[in-house]
């Protein structure tokens, strides 16, 4: 099935141009996704019989989703006794109507384009009044808020911090806040979201706030963090995380390496620390050490040797953790693809018109990722 649905939306694709080619490829997808999530929960095919069937078919009816190439009419399945609860749509629609409220948001204010008025109809396909924004802007500021502030009933053994930056207007003029994203692994290997937060700067105040409130939502038993390496940030762990290593982005690290060396000593440099940072256990790493050391020498870069021999310590942490575990806990490139998607959308945006909006956006997203995440182990703690 997978397979004839990809053939047809492949041959499709030769007609892209053609009016309505991409709301039949984006029906046809979900449509299919649809299907065979009926398909799962009734344990059986058309005309099927099975000892696992979970139910009858009963028909079905038409649900509409909107969508960036417009409204979309699907064919819901039913089963008899109506417990079949498709969960499609609300996964969909959530960033999807964070995205559109966040811009009309900035409409209403009066700090839109023309081109942004033209993109917000574009994206809803239908006039929305101010009364209907506020509607949909509570319901999703509730859901979005219970989400955030859910009790945190597992362990937590791993946790990945980081932050970026987004442009914020306030008080008539713009600044830069730092949106908060916190990762955690779960002691059976799976990663979840646990936290977001928009703070005004990455202070021993602000990361005070965000590890504050885990604490109180529940976390505990955390062993191990990966960050980047921040005074207010380090300060902050220190306090609410005694018992954990704190272990400081290899990835970052290298970039501060690299600012530090003068162009024709760059590659030699850089593959230098890789293969400091590939050994296989910590004292081979600190043997390695010595070659980097007369290389810097050599290089008339003893200032950056002793910076280097003072930091290095803090990202060989990972060695403590099993070998297994050691790649894709060195660094905060797990939340790189993250990162990406959270750049990609609020491209769009440009300036949130306040604090809520970027925060409401941004969580969004990090919901869809989290439940995605859900679905694969991403460590073997066995």
């Amino acid at each position: 099935m997978e397979y004839k649905l990809m053939k047809e939306m492949w041959q499709e694709t030769s007609l892209i141009n053609q009016d309505g080619a991409l709301h039949k490829m984006m029906q046809k997808m979900l449509q299919s996704a649809l299907d065979a999530q009926f398909k799962k929960f009734i344990q059986a095919d058309h005309f099927e019989r099975t000892d696992q069937r979970n139910g009858v078919r009963n028909g079905s009816y038409n649900r509409k989703l909107n969508t960036r190439v417009g409204t979309i009419v699907l064919r819901v399945c039913r089963d008899r006794e109506g417990n079949f609860k498709p969960d499609l749509f609300d996964r969909y629609q959530r960033s999807e109507k964070a995205l559109v409220l966040t811009i009309v948001e900035m409409y209403l204010r009066g700090v839109s384009t023309r081109k942004v008025s033209a993109a917000t109809e574009e994206l809803c396909g239908f006039e929305i009044s101010k009364s209907s924004v506020s509607d949909l802007v509570c319901k999703l500021d509730q859901d979005i808020e219970k989400w955030r502030m859910r009790p945190i009933v597992v362990v937590f053994k791993y946790l990945m911090v980081d932050a970026r930056y987004e442009k914020i207007r306030e008080n008539g003029r713009v600044i830069s806040k730092a949106f908060v994203t916190v990762i955690g692994m779960t002691t059976d290997g799976y990663r979840e979201i646990i936290g977001t937060w928009v703070i005004n700067s990455e202070s021993y105040e602000g990361w005070n706030s965000c590890f504050e409130e885990l604490k109180k939502r529940g976390l505990s038993g955390t062993k191990f963090i990966v960050s980047d390496e921040n005074a207010g940030l380090k300060s902050a762990i220190k306090k609410f995380f005694q018992d954990a290593q704190w272990q400081r982005c290899q990835v970052h690290f290298m970039r501060n390496f690299m600012s530090k060396l003068a162009k024709t000593g760059l590659p030699e440099g850089v593959r230098l620390l890789k293969d400091l940072f590939s050994a296989p256990t910590k004292n081979a790493a600190l043997s390695r050490l010595e070659t980097l050391r007369e290389f810097l020498i050599n290089q008339k870069r003893e200032r950056v040797f002793q910076w280097l021999e003072e930091s290095l310590e803090d990202t060989l942490a990972v060695y403590s953790l099993p070998i297994a575990h050691r790649k894709k806990m060195k660094s905060t490139n797990m939340l790189e693809r993250l990162n990406s998607e959270m750049k990609r959308r609020s491209r769009v945006v440009r300036i949130f018109p306040n604090e809520a909006s970027c925060l409401r956006l941004l969580t969004a997203i990090c919901i869809e990722a989290s439940e995605a995440w859900s679905q694969r182990r991403y460590l073997d703690m066995s």
